[in-house]
């Protein structure tokens, strides 16, 4: 018997069929697209849960929204916002956005320009605008219904996320924890990458009680404490983290009408710059300040951002370890108290004095000031440094027998790399055809700012000559066109990726010295060198071998574990961002 087909349903089904084809190889073919410009690679391989995914997302979209000729294209509008974040994103900063970093994003529109923030408007907030006008709000048992596989899938990870991490290993592509997640993704997808750092991170938070107790890092911290207290004559440190600040000449394939380092600057470190690897590329400031001050890789094991997680508590790091050893601790921050959670964060490493902007705090007890920021949004080199140094050279005047930890996070360099001209007129210009208005005006920055540094430097080597002085940069900026910006104008003369490679500068006694390159994780344990001698080195930071941000981290698990269940105490395990300001005290 011939088996007949109903027309309808033939009719119906073709152009369904041509609707979920359509949408999968116009996917196919965007992340293609996106991957040849630098952004993460495509998801032609991900077909053993990514893909499954986004389909079964396309058609919950088909799904409640309102039947239209354009139904296709507005149901799969979630899917590529998402998508195109994920690839802006990476193309800004070099990485996979992961879960828990979308509650860092408001720092980030915090300090984004007006234009941006247009743009961001124009680009993601109109067209779901658009989506969510068309959705059909009082069909609620589609609504509802067709959600249930998601809300499902959101609660594994939530409530069983060592199901699902073991689950995932089990069924999904290898995922090397040593290979750049972005690499990951392309193997595995981005939602399903995204899914996985959330479980494993969530599993991991499971496990940080264990580690709040007695441990063998806990018990050389001590030693270590000990050891400093018991030092006859303790040198004064002095580090300073600069914001987003790159050196204009590392970059091969481009040339300036004049060197954009300052003479003075020149004259003082030619020959003895150093190199330091930071977590990050592009932005997220607090995991560079989480390294230089705790010594050890910013793992984003707990959070997207460590300091996030702090509670105030205080935890295993240096500026715990200089107070208990008889420093005086202070931190200086140019810019807002709480962003990135810097008030708690400060607290929680050690730190006895925290000291912002009064206009940033007012009411505050502080020395410093933002001055003029007319035409730049963010406070001056030369301000900052200035202050502080009237500030240390007062503070060594009435505690001649107290050792001094003095450290300082600037703002000045962040993106877009704001300049007046009016004020600080523009000395150095871009040659050949290549443009870039960002590496014009940061080069420009970095005339003036290493004039402001190498003045800092010498004052404090008169106010303070038998103490150490580290400048360093938290991450290089994004520029205009994130790591390909790097890539194309080689870098270090590379074409790899080399953009977590960040200037340092150290002066021990006055003299600059330079150190092979190193991590940022490496700065404590240059400084303990420094302050007690070579027995206080169980390792020699100089030595280390890798030139990458992505390498086996396992050595330095249980400091990080430790360190980070002692930072957040019980109460953070619950409330992962931003807990209240109620117990901190600023300066």
């Amino acid at each position: 018997m011939k088996l007949k087909i109903c027309k309808p349903c033939s009719t119906l089904s073709k152009p369904l069929l041509n609707r979920y084809l359509g949408f999968l190889l116009f996917l196919f073919a965007y992340t293609m697209i996106m991957e040849r410009f630098g952004g993460l690679p495509s998801v032609l391989t991900a077909w053993r849960f990514e893909i499954p995914l986004l389909l079964y997302l396309y058609y919950y979209g088909n799904l409640i929204t309102r039947k239209s000729r354009f139904q296709f294209l507005v149901a799969a509008i979630p899917v590529f916002l998402l998508y195109g974040v994920f690839d802006v994103y990476h193309l800004l900063l070099g990485r996979l956005l992961r879960i828990t970093e979308v509650s860092e994003l408001q720092e980030l529109f915090l300090v984004m320009p007006l234009k941006t923030k247009g743009l961001l408007f124009l680009f993601l907030g109109l067209p779901m605008t658009g989506f969510l006008l068309c959705v059909q709000v009082r069909r609620w048992r589609p609504l509802i219904l067709g959600a249930l596989p998601l809300l499902a899938l959101l609660a594994v990870v939530v409530r069983g996320p060592g199901f699902f991490v073991t689950a995932f290993e089990t069924t999904q592509k290898y995922v090397d924890p040593y290979l750049m997640d972005t690499l990951n993704a392309g193997n595995n997808g981005r939602f399903s990458m995204a899914l996985y750092y959330e479980a494993r991170r969530k599993s991991s938070l499971n496990k940080a009680f264990a580690y709040q107790g007695d441990s063998s890092f806990k018990r050389r911290f001590n030693r270590t404490v000990d050891d400093v207290r018991n030092l006859g004559s303790k040198g004064n440190v002095h580090l300073i983290v600069l914001e987003s600040f790159i050196d204009p000449n590392l970059f091969r394939g481009v040339h300036f009408s004049r060197n954009p380092v300052h003479p003075s600057f020149n004259a003082l470190f030619k020959g003895k710059e150093g190199l330091s690897v930071s977590p990050v590329f592009g932005g997220a400031t607090p995991q560079a300040e989480f390294e230089v001050l705790c010594g050890t890789p910013a793992m984003r094991e707990l959070s997207g951002v460590e300091f996030d997680m702090f509670t105030g508590e205080k935890t295993l790091c240096l500026p715990n370890l200089l107070t208990q050893a008889g420093y005086h601790t202070i931190a200086t921050n140019a810019f807002l108290p709480d962003f990135f959670n810097s008030t708690h964060a400060y607290e929680g490493t050690g730190f006895e004095n925290i000291y912002y902007a009064r206009e940033y705090a007012p009411g505050s007890e502080t020395y410093l000031s933002t001055g003029d920021v007319t035409g730049e949004k963010y406070m001056f080199d030369e301000g900052l440094f200035t202050q502080n140094a009237a500030f240390v050279e007062n503070w060594i005047r009435e505690n001649p027998h107290t050792s001094l930890f003095n450290y300082i996070l600037s703002i000045y360099g962040h993106t877009p790399h704001f300049i007046n001209t009016e004020k600080r007129p523009t000395v150095v210009k871009m040659l050949g055809k290549y443009r870039d208005n960002q590496l014009e005006r940061a080069a420009n920055q970095c005339y003036y700012r290493t004039k402001a540094m190498a003045w800092f430097v010498k004052e404090l080597i008169r106010i303070d000559p038998h103490s150490m002085i580290i400048l360093v940069s938290d991450h290089l900026p994004p520029l205009s066109y994130g790591p390909g910006t790097y890539r194309k104008l080689k870098y270090l003369g590379k074409s790899r990726d080399v953009t977590h490679m960040n200037r340092i500068y150290v002066v021990e006694n006055g003299q600059p010295v330079r150190y092979d390159t190193i991590h940022h994780y490496d700065i404590p344990q240059i400084i303990l060198n420094y302050v007690g001698g070579e027995k206080y080195n169980p390792h020699n930071p100089a030595s280390s071998d890798s030139r990458s941000a992505c390498f086996d981290t396992t050595g330095f698990h249980e400091q990080y574990m430790v360190i980070m269940a002692n930072a957040m105490n019980d109460e953070s395990l619950f409330f992962a961002h931003h807990p209240g300001n109620d117990r901190i005290k600023i300066k």
